[in-house]
């Protein structure tokens, strides 16, 4: 931190206040009750009023700070004025110095300046027609290291609070963005498959309202039920949002997302199977029992199925047959799903994709990794996840490590 509390002109003007009054009444005391030394006059406050000014007027000049105040100071003391405070507004010069600007430069400046200070306080006592007391200079300059040092805990212990409050107003900023991160692509994830459903449905409907009235009421059913389920995962999601259903212990709690079992995502191919493609599940049935995968990583797995059976349905109008394939091998959990559709074009340059770039960082948050790209005529997206991962940190830059190296956008995806 390059500021110091005494960059800040209120409370400057509160010291130099004070040391200003301290120093003249003090004068003032220490003339009467030190007899044989010049009585205090004009000059004599003058010059023991140069520290305090200085103090708040010079903050961005130090050097020059310094050498007016000391040169003040060994001045007053050589023209036989009263020694006692008005030490105090030189040495509040230093204070001041070590309490602005970048730090090490305060410290270098106001070190240098209190030997310089009692060099010449040191140089002043021997011009007086008076002895010189070396045990009370010793004294004088080892309380004034003892201000410097105390100055200078006290810019550490602001430098580290700072710090602190900046760690934290970065920590909750980190916190939001993640969170907003998270909601999008639940969001994303829900409407995408959802209203992906519900155009094939609708197109299903449209053609045939003339020609097979009872498969259009299938079609029109089905919007409606893809239209409830939607309306559900969104209120869930929502819901966690909000903080509904949360308990005493909510706040200390990791943030929720809506979660399913791998034996839901059968229903996650009736979308494409209405289009007639042929949708086919090859999971390991150990993975369907109550416990096999922690709840967390089947929500991954589970968005990672529907986001790649979305993109079949939106980019792949050519696929008939979708393989989707989920089993465990030592201590990892891999999900592939696999059409013969191919790509269905360029993407659209202009239209970000979401779905991969969602896939990857729900996958990568739980250390896991994610290849997506063309095989042969088809496209494949295969996902490893750990087993024993904690739940995700979202992150919110680019994801590392991409074991194919494809673009987001390799498929358009939704």
């Amino acid at each position: 931190m390059d500021r110091g509390p005494l960059d800040r002109w209120r409370p400057r003007l509160f010291l130099a206040t004070t040391l200003a009054v301290v120093v003249t009444f003090g004068t003032l005391g220490a003339s009467h009750w030190q007899p044989g030394t010049r009585a205090v006059d004009a000059l004599g406050l003058l010059l023991a009023l140069v520290g305090p000014v200085v103090l708040l007027a010079l903050p961005r000049h130090p050097v020059v700070a310094v050498l007016l105040a000391v040169g003040a100071l060994g001045t007053y003391l050589a023209l036989g004025y009263a020694w006692g405070p008005v030490l105090g507004g030189t040495v509040g010069v230093l204070v001041m110095v070590l309490l602005t600007g970048p730090p090490a430069r305060a410290r270098a400046i106001a070190w240098s300046g209190a030997v310089l200070m009692w060099g010449s306080v040191a140089a002043a006592a021997a011009l007086r027609d008076e002895p010189t007391r070396v045990a009370a200079l010793l004294g004088g300059a080892a309380w004034t290291a003892v201000a410097l040092l105390i100055a200078t805990g006290i810019r550490e212990r602001l430098a580290r609070a700072a710090a602190l409050r900046a760690a934290r107003v970065d920590r909750e900023r980190t916190a939001v963005a993640t969170e907003r991160l998270r909601i999008a692509r639940e969001l994303h994830d829900v409407l995408a498959h959802s209203l992906s459903a519900i155009n094939v449905q609708a197109g299903v409907g449209l053609h045939l309202l003339d020609r097979d009235v009872e498969q259009a009421r299938s079609a029109l059913a089905s919007i409606k039920t893809t239209s409830r389920d939607a309306l559900d995962e969104v209120r869930a999601v929502l819901g966690v949002v909000r903080g509904e259903d949360a308990g005493p212990d909510a706040a200390a709690a990791e943030p929720r997302t809506p979660t399913w079992d791998l034996a839901a995502l059968p229903r996650l191919a009736e979308p494409l199977q209405a289009r007639g493609v042929v949708v086919r599940f090859d999971v390991d049935p150990a993975l369907l029992t109550a416990g096999a995968v922690p709840a967390h990583l089947a929500g991954v797995a589970f968005r990672v199925v529907q986001e790649a059976l979305t993109n079949v349905g939106r980019h792949a109008p050519g696929a008939r047959t979708v393989v989707v394939h989920a089993d465990r091998e030592d201590g990892r959990l891999r999900v592939a799903v696999s059409d013969d559709g191919g790509p269905a074009g360029p993407p659209d340059e202009n239209r970000p994709g979401y779905g991969l770039r969602g896939m990857r960082e729900r996958v990568e948050g739980v250390g896991g990794t994610l290849a997506a790209g063309p095989v042969g005529d088809g496209f494949v997206v295969d996902a490893t996840i750990p087993l024993d991962a904690a739940p995700a940190t979202d992150r919110s830059g680019p994801p590392h490590g991409r074991p194919d190296d494809q673009p987001d956008d390799l498929r358009g995806d939704a």
